[in-house]
């Protein structure tokens, strides 16, 4: 029987929510709502300490900026860059 004196939504119950939300729409081509999912929580346990009405924003930027590594990367692996050939 929770009851607040505020009223709340999804977001503010769960503020990663949200960022995966914004998140999944921007890198929809390229990556699964999962992972999206998965670096967003990661993010937000790595923001601990962080006062709690910064931690969407910041988690956000974090995700992202992991997020367009792991596109970095896979794209340098794709080149060829990364990868050993055996002849």
């Amino acid at each position: 029987m929770a009851s607040t004196d505020t009223p709340t939504d999804s977001t503010d119950a769960d503020p990663g929510h949200a960022v995966v939300a914004r998140l999944a729409a921007e890198f929809d081509q390229s990556i699964s709502r999962t992972t999206i999912s998965r670096v967003v929580a990661e993010s937000v346990r790595d923001l601990a300490g962080v006062p709690a009405a910064d931690i969407p924003e910041l988690a956000e930027r974090v995700a992202r900026q992991r997020l367009l590594a792991a596109l970095e990367r896979a794209a340098s692996w794709d080149r060829g860059g990364l990868v050993r050939t055996s002849g």
